[in-house]
């Protein structure tokens, strides 16, 4: 082979090696998260559901007195909370907000206002508190419901009770409603309105957004 050819070749296969090649430029983040306890929370952090009824003497609107109400027969609300995200004490008793709460409630067959069942309140902070309810899954299953609404009053420091707003639970999965600002010391109560045309079971999940900047949050990604 001619020696001028061969170099030709090997310059070719170098060539082709560097087109194929990849190449990265680099660039990083670190972060560092501190996390405090549900007794250093404030402002939106110190946010929640309770039941006054729950914790007799706590601070708040007197919401969430239904919590554990007779529907039927023997049949009664069921309130389970979550994790507590927010915690204080007066004298010796400690009081809690709860990140999140499980409700089961029988009915029967026909129609159904179920008043407040649960609360949703702001303790400790210096200022207003942005909330938005969400449904993230609706209750359409089986069909069962012909009507689900959650529906939202606020409660402020003198205890007035004022409509807000409410949540079509059979609306479709996304929907955000605006509940309004809270200050510290006031609540949202939970009321449910139902229609129920055929036996079955029914799940739902509402999320709720709180912020200390009065900005939407953002649709999630799927």
């Amino acid at each position: 082979m001619d020696r001028r050819l061969l170099v030709l070749l090997v310059a070719l296969i170098a060539i082709v090696g560097v087109v194929n090649a990849t190449v990265y430029a680099y660039r990083w983040m670190t972060g560092t998260i501190d996390i405090k306890g549900a007794g250093d929370a404030t402002g939106a952090a110190c946010t929640g559901f309770y039941s006054s009824a729950a914790q007799s003497g706590i601070d708040l609107p007197g919401v969430g007195t239904n919590y554990n109400a007779p529907t039927y027969g023997t049949n009664t609300i069921t309130v389970t909370p979550g994790d507590v995200v927010c915690t204080w004490t007066i004298d010796t008793t400690e009081y809690k907000l709860y990140e999140s709460v499980t409700v089961t409630i029988p009915v029967t067959v026909g129609s159904w206002y179920i008043q407040d069942f649960y609360g949703f309140g702001y303790k400790r902070g210096t200022v207003p508190v942005y909330v938005w309810f969400r449904l993230e899954d609706d209750a359409t299953e089986g069909g069962y419901l012909t009507t689900a609404k959650l529906v939202i009053y606020k409660v402020d420091l003198s205890g007035t009770v004022t409509y807000v707003t409410q949540l079509d639970l059979l609306g479709s999965s996304g929907t955000l409603v605006f509940a309004g600002s809270l200050n510290p010391g006031e609540a949202f109560r939970l009321d449910l309105r139902l229609d129920a045309a055929s036996a079955g079971t029914v799940n739902f999940k509402v999320g709720v957004y709180v912020s200390q900047e009065n900005e939407a949050p953002a649709s999630p990604t799927p």
